[in-house]
């Protein structure tokens, strides 16, 4: 009998150990893709902050002129958000915006990221747009994320006329 239970409790150490062992994939999850972002807006953007429908193309890997190291060669993102901007106020508003941003990996599979914290720095003649969440639904739920967006700044005379529909800039996401 005590033979039985030394082998039950040997096997139950086993298989307790091998489902917390983590898995060689796990260190193979981390993401960095670089690529490029493109910004509608709806109406175009002016000199004062006014209602604006904002559509974003991100794309990641090769098809955005980037790369990507880890488990995906390449992704996109479309998202669609309304909020208050304007050029001279460009970026601030995107402070109080939770951003979530599904991306669909070449290959097959998602993920769904919600960004709620996003902080907007003008330097070096670039708007940078940094927004910092979690992985909640999809490939690395759970894992934490930043996105890294960096725009030209804006021509003055361009805001002056409300004549900005749109802005490309570069882009970064990792994913660890």
């Amino acid at each position: 009998m005590m033979a039985r239970i030394a082998r039950l409790v040997s096997a139950l150490v086993l298989t307790t150990a091998v489902v917390a062992a983590p898995s060689a994939a796990q260190a193979d999850d981390l993401i960095v893709c670089t690529g490029s972002v493109t910004v509608h807006y709806s109406p175009p953007l002016g000199p004062l902050p006014q209602q604006t429908t904002q559509q974003v193309a991100e794309r990641l890997g090769s098809t955005g002129g980037g790369a990507c190291t880890g488990p995906f060669t390449g992704g996109a993102a479309d998202t669609t958000f309304v909020q208050q901007v304007g050029c001279l106020a460009q970026g601030l508003g995107d402070t109080l915006v939770e951003n979530v941003v599904t991306y669909h990996w070449n290959g097959g599979g998602t993920s769904t990221i919600t960004y709620p914290v996003t902080t907007v720095v003008h330097a070096a003649n670039q708007l940078i747009v940094t927004s910092t969440g979690t992985v909640t639904d999809g490939y690395a739920e759970g894992a934490l994320s930043e996105r890294v967006a960096a725009y030209p700044d804006l021509d003055v005379l361009s805001c002056l006329g409300s004549s900005v529909a749109q802005q490309t800039g570069t882009l970064t996401v990792t994913i660890t």
